[in-house]
């Protein structure tokens, strides 16, 4: 018994470790890919100035895990890997966003300058979606919602459970506050399963059933 212990013990290690060192490597990967394009700008300025609040900007990010990601959650030229909400704060554009304690210093919610969220993002990656035929009043109201979660400190949903809202991944963020909050999308799916599949995937955040597209740097991807 006492082996069959001693054994689980240095198994799950192992899985830790393994685990571990795989955010390390994916770190080290990240960071050198950020210096070789430190100098390249993310958005010009007409781009910039296309933004409303409560616009959701999606990017394509360095590394390891953002590889497997852009591959697994996306079909097509597209290969987005994560998501955010835009907003004012302080006079300047500023992205609410949900990430993991592997990749962050914070656990779930948390605000970004614009320029600092860009900084992650892969040259010629980016797409701005907007909730389909909605006007700057109803974005003012998205915006408004990601700051009141941001300022509960929803943690981020390692699990990826769907309909829990007391923790949150990023595209869940978003989803919730649109179907749930705002009731802008009374028609998504219903069932589990079916609601699994839909939120998990990158995809419908760039669906043109969903939302108009702002801004596109994918060549080859039609609105």
């Amino acid at each position: 018994m006492k082996k069959i212990f001693l054994y689980l013990v240095v198994f799950f290690s192992f899985l830790l470790l393994s685990y571990k060192a795989f955010f390390y490597f994916d770190h080290e990967s990240e960071q050198k890919e950020l210096v070789q394009n430190e100098a390249i700008t993310r958005l010009s300025i007409a781009e910039t100035n296309k933004l409303r609040e409560g616009d959701i900007i999606l990017r394509r990010g360095f590394g390891f895990f953002s590889d497997y990601i852009s591959t697994t959650l996306n079909k097509g030229i597209v290969d987005v890997t994560h998501a955010g909400i835009i907003v004012r704060r302080d006079n300047m554009w500023c992205v609410i966003h949900s990430l993991s304690s592997d990749v962050s210093e914070i656990d779930g919610l948390q605000i970004q300058p614009l320029t600092d969220f860009l900084y992650y993002s892969a040259p010629g990656k980016i797409i701005v979606t907007r909730a389909k035929n909605s006007d700057a009043a109803f974005g003012k109201k998205v915006a408004a919602f990601a700051q009141t979660y941001l300022a509960k400190q929803i943690p981020f949903d390692h699990k990826g459970v769907i309909d829990d809202d007391s923790k949150l991944f990023c595209t869940e963020l978003i989803w919730k506050i649109l179907e749930k909050d705002l009731n802008y999308y009374p028609n998504l799916p219903k069932g589990h399963d079916a609601r699994e599949k839909f939120f998990y995937s990158m995809e419908p955040m760039y669906n043109t059933a969903y939302y108009d597209i702002v801004i596109n740097q994918y060549e080859g991807f039609r609105k």
